[in-house]
């Protein structure tokens, strides 16, 4: 008995320790699924953005380069030789006698072509005349700003889903097939004639159906002329749609086109540009089909000086 009690007392007592909880899984993932993860979120971002913008662009809105003078001064394009280098340029400068104090647009030709000045004189705030000349004397100061502009425009395609083109907006269209170039698929000009409508031109104006146009206020401001192109006299003259009335004005050993009057066809529209004398429309090639029409421009966005609504 008392060698028991004493076994007991010698024997070593059980640990009262705690056993160290197990453990926890760490949360964090390994460095590569991390990357891989953060991969493919990106991947799917660009995705949804990239099908975004193409949905935007193919029904709702597109960006669009002037290429042309065609509708100076309301937006302006200066032009490329065929080498791609600039043709034109542009300055901002008050050549009115007497001076009014506003910025008339001045394009510069270049010395090669005659005339090589064609200016818009700016008054109140609007072009109201322009000239085309070779008498002009431009100041170092004004030599020195003249640059290539471009102007560019946020175009509304979904528009006429919903209406029908009206007269005096700005349309941008596919270009009819009588005179599609490949390095020039699209224009840019006004609406003037609707389906049905007689567009014709007293100078400085244009007539539809007998009365002037004056809405929008560019109608009334602009100067319309019936020349609408130039030829050689031994060229024979070209074929022209039949709603087209035109007549050659001999001018030595060149032929004058005059554009005298048009019927715009059923589903066509008359254009032209707001640059009358230095542009090719409707006056020249006929009506536009509207399933031509691409959308109407809304918004100038560059030059970023010159940023406004279209009208």
């Amino acid at each position: 008995m008392a060698q028991a009690k004493v076994k007991s007392a010698l024997a070593p007592e059980p640990s009262k320790a705690k056993s160290a909880p197990p453990p926890e899984p760490s949360s964090s993932q390994p460095p590569a699924k991390n990357a891989l993860a953060g991969v493919r979120e990106w991947t799917d971002a660009l995705v949804i953005a990239f099908l975004l913008a193409m949905f935007i662009r193919t029904f709702a809105v597109e960006l669009f380069k002037i290429p042309s003078g065609s509708m100076t001064p309301t937006l302006v394009g200066t032009g490329y030789d065929s080498l791609g280098n600039p043709a034109e340029y542009v300055v901002e400068w008050d050549v009115s006698r007497p001076p009014t104090g506003q910025k008339d647009l001045i394009i510069d030709r270049g010395p090669y072509r005659r005339p090589r000045y064609h200016i818009f004189y700016k008054q109140n705030g609007r072009y109201l005349h322009n000239v085309e000349t070779d008498e002009l004397r431009l100041p170092p100061q004004a030599i020195a700003q003249e640059h290539v502009r471009n102007d560019r425009i946020i175009v509304s395609k979904f528009i006429y889903w919903f209406r029908q083109p009206r007269r005096g907006e700005i349309v941008v269209f596919r270009v009819p097939a009588s005179i599609y170039l490949r390095d020039k698929p699209i224009y840019i000009k006004r609406l003037v004639g609707l389906p049905g409508d007689l567009v014709e031109i007293h100078h400085p104006h244009v007539y539809v159906n007998g009365e002037q146009l004056t809405q929008p206020e560019i109608f009334a401001d602009n100067e319309y002329v019936n020349k609408f192109g130039e030829r050689r006299a031994v060229t024979p003259p070209p074929s022209r749609p039949a709603c087209i009335k035109w007549h050659d004005e001999p001018q030595g050993f060149y032929v004058r086109e005059i554009f005298d009057s048009a019927k715009v066809p059923p589903g066509g529209y008359f254009m032209m540009g707001d640059n009358s004398k230095s542009s090719r429309d409707s006056r020249d090639w006929g009506a536009v089909p509207e399933s031509n029409l691409k959308g109407k421009a809304v918004f100038r966005y560059w030059p970023w000086r010159k940023m406004r609504f279209l009208n």
